[in-house]
């Protein structure tokens, strides 16, 4: 037959499974593609409309501007990993053909699949998902030796089955002819243009705003240097400007007497932010639409984050995948190799083997010593197959009766004690470099006012927030929080940042109570010199100042990554999964308490089972992951799961450690405060700022800015400044370390009209400033203004004509900025409290 001038022809052999290897089946070279011009110019979102447009054309229609735009930008490296991840997915795992009347594997086809060719089909039946239709090429037949390609996209026009050799032509091939049914195979809907097309606008954002960045970094990522003189000489000036553009890095330069040089850096400092996240954000979308997530290309990924999102890649898309290529070597594949003379009976069918059929050869080893253990017979043929070793039998007495479960603890397990000790094997976290050398400091300092008799609220007060914010810095790194503003997640971290405090002010008072007890020589019933007393303090705080501190730290990380977990578990409990799964880091440094706990799964709804939520004891580098995949007969309740930690470890009932942290919204529990917690707020309040070695307001106003108030702002028009979040009542704030805070609607109605817009208080003036106070303040103290046991954060701006205090709370569900106003009262009034954050924004130092 002709066809466009080319003769084809189609000859069948008839072979068993596969074809003689002496025999050879040769595509007739059905067409030959003329290369033409491809537009490689800088893309923008125009292009791609046309495009679309060319590609719908109802009459004409042609992709070869469509494909040419995308070939373009699979230059992109992100987008190029992102499409490997998908595709290796799915090609990592083993495939085989089976009888599906008997069951069993046939070997033969099996390894005519099991060669390269079937491996790059595999690949082009992936690319149909992301770029869309593709027609498929054999070339040659030879034994189990295939040759295939993909032809050109460009070329294909699917709507109408026509291949366009020679796009500035009119001529084409209609390859839909029975003719062509051994050598093409045309894979996924005619009008498909591949998900990739969704995320198109993304790709070209991306490269152009790389572009952009690159020449911003081009333009301002040197300073601009400067030269003036004094000298009026042309020559002088010309010699000048010619060493100015002469100088690069490492270079020196001889200037005229009289002449200034000058590196002008760039104003603005966090430019490179609108780059940076705008990148960000269209990464996310690309990673999204191809893998499900874009934590698995996240270098910041916690380990059961992206645990999760690869289950979803792996047990969703990677499956969705699997289902969809079985089907086209099924019912498309294994018909042209029919018609090419492989015997392939209707009941030969293809499929990838389970993550069941690829069980790692260790683990299939501990299941099997495991079932041997507990009494079953294993075939020995088997075994010596499987795990390649001669076995040969002999008599063996009948098995003894096994141990009872409190023998066993008994033999296998030791007591764990809970003291605030690392019991795990962890390595202790990165605490900061000078940690314990302040509080040594500071206990130094307190020693010596105690022996002196001074005031010591202010070192106990430095004391606090020096090792509050330590902790607190371990507690926030990993607490991400799901929620914008409002929510579970949101109020636990604040509720959990002034439990960090109050066990800080707890521990501060233990420091304090063992000095002063230390202070009278009892056996001489006199004081002690104050040489041995200090040498006496600082044996006395070793502990607490360094070891104690460390495993407080990783207690303080481990709450926030589990508890983050936890909200969000919950959070997706009726969209994802309402499984979970604990796992432990699985070295030999892991308790054996936690280890029978190892690959347990529990229900989201198990209160019992919530309570076991790692961290389980100091040190503790255990987590929950969530569960997708098969649950009847293998949810563990939680009841029985204490039963079985509890035989391990005969301390852990009624600890410390026997409850959800993260539910608790707590880090510390009452059990592990160092004193009791009664009565530590009302102490907190009487630690003024002079006690800190602050200056009153008075002092240092004068060196301050003005504050300068915008008179246009009403009472009437104010509203229009408060910006309410969508769906809210309220408007949403982040302060200096990123809390987030709302104010009510309610709240800001409330204290902008009446006695609080007089000329006194000008309440509606002062809100335009309460953004920029709450996330650049002077001052932030915890205080306790109601005499309870519910602290209240205290923002302070210094102006030299105002001071401006904005007091936040925890309600019910979420941390509320609840008033804005004027400092009139005296300093020792409003600055008391702890003082988390100084004027100089930083932590004090020794």
């Amino acid at each position: 037959m002709k066809v466009l001038g080319f003769e084809f022809s189609v000859k069948k052999n008839k072979v068993s499974a596969i074809q003689e290897k002496t025999r050879t089946n040769t595509n007739p070279a059905i067409l030959n593609i003329v290369s033409s011009f491809k537009d490689n110019s800088r893309k923008d979102i125009q292009k791609w409309r046309d495009a679309l447009a060319m590609a719908n054309h109802p009459k004409e229609p042609k992709l070869n501007l469509y494909y040419d735009l995308l070939d373009d930008l699979l230059t992109d490296g992100h987008l190029q990993s992102q499409i490997q991840m998908r595709k290796m997915a799915t090609l990592n795992t083993e495939f085989e053909i089976y009888n599906r009347k008997t069951g069993k594997v046939n070997e033969e086809l099996t390894g005519l699949i099991n060669n390269q060719w079937f491996y790059e089909f595999l690949e082009m039946t992936l690319d149909k998902i992301i770029f869309g239709h593709t027609l498929v090429e054999f070339k040659e037949f030879s034994g189990d030796k295939v040759k295939l390609s993909v032809i050109p996209r460009r070329n294909v026009v699917p709507p109408f089955k026509r291949i366009y050799p020679d796009l500035s032509k009119r001529e084409f091939i209609q390859y839909d002819d029975e003719s062509f049914k051994p050598w093409l195979l045309a894979l996924g809907n005619d009008t498909d243009l591949g998900i990739i097309n969704n995320i198109i606008p993304n790709l070209i954002w991306l490269r152009n705003v790389f572009q952009s960045w690159a020449e911003f970094c081009e333009k301002f990522g040197l300073p601009l240097i400067t030269a003036t003189t004094s000298t009026g000489d042309n020559a002088t000036i010309e010699r000048v400007h010619r060493m100015l553009l002469e100088l690069a890095e490492a270079s020196v330069g001889t200037f005229p007497h009289g002449t200034e040089i000058k590196f002008n850096e760039a104003n603005r400092t966090d430019a490179f932010r609108v780059y940076k996240e705008f990148i960000q954000s269209n990464a996310e979308v690309v990673s999204k639409l191809l893998v499900g997530s874009s934590t698995l290309s996240e270098q910041a990924g916690n380990r059961s984050q992206t645990e999760v999102h690869e289950r979803t890649l792996d047990g969703k898309f990677a499956m969705a995948d699997k289902r969809m290529i079985a089907f086209v070597v099924n019912d498309q594949l294994f018909e042209l190799l029919i018609l090419q003379g492989y015997k392939i009976t209707p009941d030969d069918m293809f499929r990838f083997k389970t993550a069941q059929q690829e069980v790692d050869i260790a683990q299939l080893w501990t299941i099997t010593s495991g079932m041997m253990n507990n009494g079953y017979a294993i075939d020995t043929n088997w075994l010596s197959q499987t795990f390649n070793i001669p076995l040969t039998l002999k008599e063996v007495s009948a098995p003894t009766n096994k141990l009872d479960a409190s023998a066993q603890v008994k033999k296998k397990s030791q007591p764990v004690a809970y003291s605030v000790a690392n019991k795990c094997g962890c390595e202790p976290l990165a605490l900061g470099k000078s940690i314990s050398a302040l509080l040594d400091a500071l206990c130094k300092e307190l020693a010596l006012s105690i022996w002196n008799g001074e005031e010591t609220k202010g070192i106990l007060g430095r004391m606090i927030q020096a090792e509050g914010l330590e902790l607190l810095q371990g507690l926030r790194n990993d607490f991400k929080t799901i929620n914008p503003y409002t929510g579970a997640d949101v109020l636990a971290l604040q509720m959990m940042e002034y439990n960090i405090f109050m066990f800080a002010t707890s521990k501060a008072e233990r420091r304090m109570a063992s000095m002063t007890e230390l202070l009278i020589n009892k056996d001489k019933k006199e004081l002690r010199d104050y040489q041995q007393f200090e040498l006496l303090c600082m044996q006395e705080t070793e502990n607490l100042n360094r070891s104690h501190l460390r495993t407080e730290y990783n207690l303080s990380v481990a709450v926030g990554q589990n508890s983050a977990s936890y909200y969000r578990f919950m959070e997706e409990k009726d969209t994802v999964t309402s499984y979970v799964q604990y796992q432990t880091v699985g070295d030999d440094k892991v308790r054996s308490s936690h280890e029978v706990l190892n690959g347990k799964i529990f229900n989201l709804s198990d209160k019992e089972a919530m309570d076991l939520f790692p961290p389980n004891g100091f040190g503790c580098r255990c987590e929950m992951l969530q569960y997708i995949g098969e649950t009847e007969g293998v949810v563990t309740k939680g009841a029985d799961a204490k039963r079985l930690l509890e035989l391990t470890d005969s301390k852990f009932k009624g600890s410390s450690f026997e409850v959800n942290r993260g539910d608790l919204k707590q880090v510390f529990t009452k059990k592990e405060f160092y004193v009791d917690a009664k009565g530590l707020p009302e102490k907190i309040n009487q630690m003024t700022f002079d006690k800190y070695g602050l200056k009153p307001y008075s002092t240092f106003k004068d060196t301050l800015k003005t504050l300068e108030l915008d008179k246009t702002v009403t009472p009437e028009n104010v509203k229009e400044l408060f910006k309410k979040e969508k769906d809210t009542d309220y408007m949403g704030f982040s302060d200096y370390m990123n809390r987030k805070m709302i104010l009510r609607e309610s709240v800001f109605k409330f204290h902008t009209k009446g006695k609080y817009v007089t000329s006194d208080e000008q309440r509606e003036l002062l809100f335009p400033h309460v953004k920029g106070i709450l996330t650049s303040p002077d001052e932030v103290w915890y205080c306790n203004p109601h005499k309870g046991n519910k602290f209240q954060s205290r923002y302070i701006k210094f102006y030299k004509n105002e001071v401006i205090v904005i007091d936040c709370e925890i309600n019910k569900d979420a941390f509320e900025v609840k008033t804005w106003y004027k400092m009139k009262k005296e300093d020792h009034f409003i600055r008391n409290g702890l003082l988390i954050k100084g004027k100089d924004g930083k932590t004090p130092t020794i």
